[in-house]
């Protein structure tokens, strides 16, 4: 994406995404798919320039697969197979065998590939470029970047977790859950995952009070098979608390792999809850993927980011054909939505499992089956 491919650039944009991940990439192919012309006033702000890190685990499934399809978009990255989800709880397994069941990709690359095909299609980029504020102006805001400012009749706040422009329109800033992962070379005497072609979810620290699991991904790191480790806490019940510190259990669990924790790289990203307590729009602004919070149960997210786009990009041509930029119809579309019905049932299930009302091996099986 070289500077010079921009040309023309007209600062009075119609629609205005912030955020250049999936569910950002994902709402204007949406909405260049349902309605080009709409789509050909869109620009996006990306604060980084691609190809950029994300931390993600970077499971493709079959309801991205779908998605993808049905954009007319063909995945031409490098990727490995799984082929087997083991989830475990102390000595007791649950695994799930499907040939081909997902694929693990390189977000950095993954984005980027993304980002190129909304290009080919004509979304205007502007990397580098920071969110800082928005105000109205009779029917209209006018957005403020560290770069320019623009007058856009909608903005799409698609900044992951830490939003900005989700702190613009909710006071609230709870619901996030930590992690600590790390990647790693593959060693074959611990890591079978490569070879097995399968991920791991371990949610024996529960027992402990820790309200997540911890996490074993093979991966494709800078071109290379590595391996990706990793733990979450959701803390989704607030009377309920660790007895060891999430990195102290993490530690231990490295150890076992023999991976000499003071020689690795300690990374983290927060990951957005859902909260039906919280607002995902208000009048011109709506928000999509992370920054409206994902499922609390596994903290997947790829496959919600790009429903996500799909429900943000019906609502944003509903409301020019109609005049109406209120979206006061968008938190009952989500409701309805595939997407919102997936994570209000894993809302449910995390609840329970994260309180040890059922077993997490049960939870993960109604999860796995039937989520692709």
């Amino acid at each position: 994406m070289k500077s010079e491919q921009i040309k023309d650039i007209e600062k009075d944009f119609t629609i205005m995404i912030i955020g250049g991940g999936l569910s950002g990439i994902s709402t204007f192919l949406h909405l260049h798919k349902y309605s080009p012309e709409l789509a050909s006033k869109c620009v996006l702000i990306e604060k980084e320039k691609y190809p950029r890190e994300k931390l993600c685990g970077g499971a493709v499934g079959g309801w991205s697969e779908n998605i993808l399809k049905d954009l007319e978009i063909k995945l031409n990255i490098s990727s490995i197979m799984i082929n087997t989800v083991e989830c475990c709880f102390g000595d007791e397994k649950y695994s799930l065998i499907e040939e081909n069941y997902f694929r693990m990709v390189h977000r950095k690359e993954f984005d980027y590939f993304l980002a190129k095909e909304a290009q080919k299609r004509g979304l205007i980029i502007r990397q580098e470029e920071k969110f800082l504020d928005f105000e109205r102006k009779n029917s209209d805001l006018i957005v403020k970047t560290n770069k320019d400012t623009y007058k856009v009749k909608v903005l799409i706040g698609a900044d992951g977790s830490l939003s900005k422009v989700r702190n613009k329109i909710n006071k609230n800033v709870g619901n996030i859950a930590p992690t600590i992962e790390i990647f790693s070379q593959v060693n074959p005497n611990f890591d079978t995952e490569l070879k097995e072609k399968k991920v791991v979810l371990d949610f024996t620290p529960i027992k402990e009070g820790l309200q997540g699991y911890i996490w074993h991904f093979p991966c494709i790191k800078n071109t290379k098979t590595s391996m990706n480790h990793g733990i979450v806490n959701f803390r989704i019940h607030n009377n309920i608390s660790s007895k060891r510190h999430m990195k102290t259990i993490f530690i231990d669990e490295l150890e076992k792999r023999n991976i000499n924790y003071e020689t690795v790289r300690f990374l983290g990203h927060p990951i957005r809850c859902f909260s039906k307590n919280d607002k995902i729009s208000q009048s011109n602004v709506i928000l999509t993927g992370d920054a409206a919070g994902i499922e609390p149960a596994t903290g997947g997210g790829i496959h919600l980011a790009f429903s996500y786009g799909e429900l943000a990009a019906n609502n944003i041509i509903r409301s020019f054909k109609s005049g109406d930029y209120s979206f006061d119809n968008y938190r009952n579309d989500f409701n309805k939505s595939l997407t919102g019905r997936y994570i209000d049932k894993l809302s449910y299930l995390a609840a329970d499992v994260y309180s040890q009302k059922i077993n997490p091996l049960r939870g993960m099986e109604k999860i796995f089956i039937k989520s692709r």
